[in-house]
């Protein structure tokens, strides 16, 4: 693979690596800015049990980086097999689109704590949830570069 694709490769897949982070940024800043005072109140009603949720998403996210493993190996094959007639750059699409497909499986319960966070769950259970939701989706991509 040229290495200006490979940068290309890597750029895409920090913007799908960060983009829960980044939502979570920004929905703080939102509710930070704009959201009426009431809605602390209510995040600290519902705080202690948003928070034992998304404690529980933690290994969760875990499963969800193995399954995504799991996806992308299969649809990197049928993405192979199907476009062995195709230019390369054609079959290097495919196999991006193979990766973000996987990708967004092991941000999914990353999403959830970020989601979790705005219904009051505790800052450090979210961000060990989006900590192994986000370094799942690199390891990913560094499976994805050897086989590249």
């Amino acid at each position: 693979m040229p290495s200006h694709t490979k940068r290309v490769w890597w750029w895409g897949l920090t913007g799908i690596a960060l983009s829960v982070p980044a939502a979570l940024a920004l929905e703080s800043l939102i509710r930070w800015a704009v959201l009426p005072p009431e809605l602390d109140q209510l995040r600290q009603v519902w705080g202690a049990h948003a928070t034992a949720l998304v404690w529980g998403l933690a290994p969760i996210a875990l499963g969800g980086d193995l399954l995504a493993f799991v996806l992308q190996r299969r649809l990197q094959a049928r993405a192979i097999r199907l476009t062995e007639s195709l230019p390369p750059a054609k079959q290097r699409m495919k196999r991006f689109e193979a990766l973000m497909i996987s990708a967004s499986v092991a941000q999914i319960p990353g999403l959830l704590a970020a989601s979790g966070f705005m219904l009051g769950a505790d800052l450090s259970a979210v961000l060990v949830a989006l900590g192994v939701s986000t370094l799942g989706v690199f390891a990913l991509g560094a499976t994805l570069r050897e086989t590249a």
